[in-house]
């Protein structure tokens, strides 16, 4: 029989997953918040998702688009959330009265926590038992939609760090995705993938550096225009003090350029500017952002930096580039990102120290 997949969300991600999916064979239904129904407004009718790029290419033609979340998830196999970070949280808690001993969530991708949150929200609902849950550290595409229909990607990960919460379960869900995403790679637990996010060293500090010129302007190309030689130079600090974080944690510590590099993003370089100026085909292309309202600053900030800064208090790590970005984010958007991003409260770890957090990782609440 073929595996359902149930793809929550109709951005850029979900259409290349359900394109993706459905050529390989998979069962495929988007639901949608009626809230966002202008996302899938271009396949209500057709289920036809138009690709292009260097993924499939042609017309794929889903199981359903509904708006009803019980009728999406009937008779699921796999629940995969593709959302921002600043959105998982409503994700779950609306997705709770809906869930049963068995189901399994795989967050495409959890970002920075977002197993955590799920796990937290769930186990609040009392709907934790029995629901596996897993994520990726990163979206398995580079890719954006060019109309209400048709999505264009310019990337297929080659390398997709993979977990599950609590890690007791990692086998387990690593057998059930590999078929569908032959790139990711199993680790430790969701800490670590959190922790390999990468936009909270790429986004965040280029937008707070270049917010008079996006302001200005209007128009901005990020990686292209916003990160010269000497913004990369921050990025890389930032970056250092991730390492630091895994390091502290027990996890490998993998550089950013090299991660890129695995990803397929990049070719190697030797610093981090050439690995950006590189990637000609895929982050020199990319538009954006064009305000400061862009998820490079509005979810990566508060939900990425936050996150790993608090993370290193708790390893006793000192993250003062890290800090800096999130207090200027904050003024730039008159919000405290310390109070509403991604706290420890959060992530259901609070008043834990290192090794409890490890033993919540392993064997979850």
């Amino acid at each position: 029989m073929k595996t359902k997949v149930t793809i929550l969300g109709g951005g850029n991600g979900a259409f290349a997953a359900a394109a993706d999916l459905t050529s390989r064979g998979y069962l495929v239904t988007i639901y949608e918040d009626e809230r966002f129904r202008a996302n899938v407004e271009g396949i209500l009718e057709s289920r036809t998702i138009h690709c292009a790029g260097v993924g499939p290419v042609g017309d794929f033609r889903i199981e359903k688009v509904t708006f009803d979340l019980g009728e999406a998830l009937e008779g699921t196999d796999v629940i995969m959330p593709i959302a921002p970070a600043y959105a998982q949280e409503v994700v779950a808690k609306s997705l709770a009265p809906y869930l049963k001993p068995g189901d399994k969530i795989v967050l495409t991708p959890g970002s920075t926590g977002g197993a955590l949150v799920f796990a937290k929200v769930l186990r609040d609902a009392g709907k934790l038992e029995g629901v596996r849950i897993a994520e990726m550290h990163t979206l398995p595409y580079a890719t954006r939609k060019v109309d209400p229909s048709t999505v264009n990607i310019l990337l297929m990960c080659d390398l997709l760090y993979f977990a599950a919460f609590p890690a007791k379960y990692n086998q387990e869900m690593y057998e059930l995705v590999k078929p569908m995403f032959p790139a990711i790679c199993l680790v430790s637990d969701v800490l670590e993938t959190s922790l390999n996010n990468g936009n909270a060293s790429s986004h965040p500090a280029p937008v707070v550096l270049n917010a008079g010129k996006i302001e200005y302007y209007g128009k901005h190309f990020h990686y292209k225009e916003g990160i010269t030689p000497s913004v990369a130079k921050v990025n890389q600090e930032i970056d250092n003090e991730r390492m630091r974080i895994c390091e502290a944690f027990g996890y490998q510590k993998v550089d950013i350029k090299e991660r890129l590099y695995r990803m397929g993003y990049c070719p190697k370089a030797d610093d981090l500017y050439q690995s950006y100026q590189g990637s000609k085909e895929i982050f020199l292309k990319i538009e954006g952002p064009n305000d400061l309202n862009g998820r490079y600053l509005t979810e990566d900030a508060p939900c990425s930096l936050v996150a790993m800064a608090e993370l290193a208090k708790v390893a006793g790590v000192s993250t003062p580039l890290m800090d800096s970005v999130v207090y200027l984010a904050s003024a730039l958007k008159t919000e405290n990102y310390w109070e509403t991003g991604r706290t420890l409260e959060k992530l259901g770890l609070a008043g834990m120290n290192k090794e409890e957090i490890g033993q919540l990782l392993q064997f979850g609440y």
